[in-house]
């Protein structure tokens, strides 16, 4: 068993929030800011698990300049000092990375294969993993959904789109990666491992499933309609089975989908 007692999460966001639904205490800003000036982590003491799902996830917001050194020190330099602090005494470290390191239009991406960073977001994520040390667990999600409304919720945004792109991708519920990270814990995991939920789909698909309607395109079309490197890739799963099975992709859309609109 996991007790929650001895976990803190950081973030407050969309994945944040789903577990303090599920009971975790979660630190946002109001109780955790951690401010480049004045890195207390000494507030960390009394836990026996971190995980750290604080990061500048937007990534329109990342890709423009002046945002950069904001996404930076987010998605870089805090996680250093996050597993710096958890090492140096006796914490064990759980990070939530992306999927999106993966190259564009890969398929199967295992977790030792080669990454890729594509524009300013992933370059950030990137300096996040390196700043880690092998001790950590880090978690890989891609393209995040879930069964409570959030402006980064998948599902709450794919009616505003007229058109969804035809190319495979996987896709994981802020239920599962709460669920996956419980179980590797669990499991004394470190290292790095893919989390998605168990099979891939199009926009174009999952839009179908859910009785959506719209024209299709491609990821080039994307790409130049959005002015954004925006990837799909789809993961392998092997890894995280030991430890953990997920659900069904289409299971999991439409049980969300439900419950958004119960």
């Amino acid at each position: 068993m996991v007790d929650k007692a001895d976990i803190i999460v950081l973030g407050n966001g969309f994945l944040g929030k789903k577990f303090a639904m599920r009971g975790y205490e979660v630190w946002g800003r109001n109780r955790f800011n951690l401010l480049p000036d004045y890195p207390d982590l000494t507030v960390l003491g009394g836990y026996d698990v971190v995980v750290n799902c604080i990061a500048k996830s937007n990534t329109r917001w990342c890709e423009c300049r002046e945002n950069f050194q904001s996404a930076l020190w987010s998605n870089g330099n805090v996680p250093g000092l996050l597993s710096n602090y958890c090492k140096t005494h006796g914490i064990r470290f759980v990070h939530v990375s992306t999927g999106c390191l993966y190259d564009s239009g890969t398929g199967n991406n295992m977790e030792t294969d080669f990454l890729a960073a594509h524009c300013n977001y992933t370059v950030t994520k990137w300096v996040g993993e390196m700043n880690l040390v092998d001790d950590d667990l880090v978690v890989r999600p891609r393209l995040l959904f879930g069964d409570h409304d959030d402006r980064n919720n998948i599902l709450s945004k794919l009616g505003k789109f007229a058109k969804y792109t035809v190319e495979k991708d996987s896709l994981t519920s802020t239920d599962v990666l709460v669920d996956a990270i419980e179980a590797l814990i669990r499991h004394h995991q470190t290292g790095v491992f893919n989390v998605a939920c168990d099979g891939t789909a199009s926009m174009a698909e999952i839009s179908e499933w859910i009785g959506l309607t719209g024209g299709y395109m491609t990821e080039e079309e994307l790409h130049e309609a959005q002015h954004l490197f925006l990837v799909n890739n789809t993961m392998n799963l092997d890894k995280l089975k030991q430890c953990y099975k997920p659900p069904l992709l289409r299971d999991e859309v439409l049980r969300c989908w439900r419950t958004l609109n119960a």
